[in-house]
């Protein structure tokens, strides 16, 4: 008897993040930088410049209609590119699509959810805002600033949303420290004094 030499089946593309890859490589062909369709977490990276142009044809286009934007996160990269970079990840869906049979169901990734992302340096760390597109980007965009330190352009006042306005730095960065202490009030980091 033989061995197989069969080399297993790839995991099969997300459909959803397949169709708005699709979507965004034939209007804005040089604007995606890089993608993941497979796997539990698939994702599609745009060009900062091509940023909201990738997002009004997301949440327009009949293919895709990803009419919520339910979370933007941040993430801190300090060791990627020269001195750091800052992503943002735009998690969208569509609530038009969903009910349609076959619509991002299968077994690794069972939802209708596109991850969407972006990297800029981390020095500005801008990324321009996407608040005119989904209105409720707006306090994803605030706790993103607030904790990641995301500077997002053109939209109205930018101001901290769970943190005090005088707070020193932004938490999530890889290397902010703790302050010794707030308005004279000492501060206990998590792992004590």
């Amino acid at each position: 008897m033989s061995e197989s030499t069969d080399t297993p089946a790839a995991p099969p593309a997300d459909p959803v993040t397949e169709r708005a890859l699709a979507v965004l490589q034939a209007a804005i062909p040089d604007g995606v930088v890089a993608y993941e369709l497979t796997g539990g977490h698939p994702w599609i990276q745009v060009r900062a410049e091509d940023l909201r142009a990738a997002c009004w044809l997301l949440r327009d286009h009949a293919d895709t209609k990803l009419d919520c934007c339910h979370l933007i996160s941040g993430v801190d990269w300090p060791d990627a590119g020269e001195g750091g970079e800052l992503e943002v990840v735009y998690h969208l869906c569509s609530f038009e699509l969903k009910p349609e049979p076959g619509y991002g169901q299968r077994a690794l990734k069972n939802d209708p959810w596109v991850a969407l992302k972006v990297r800029v340096p981390r020095d500005p760390g801008e990324v321009p805002t996407v608040m005119d597109i989904w209105t409720g980007a707006d306090w994803h965009e605030r706790e993103t600033w607030d904790l990641v330190g995301v500077r997002f352009t053109g939209r109205r006042e930018l101001r901290r949303i769970l943190l005090p306005d005088d707070w020193p730095g932004h938490p999530l960065r890889k290397d902010w420290e703790y302050p010794a202490s707030y308005h004279g009030v000492p501060i206990i980091p998590p792992e004590g004094y």
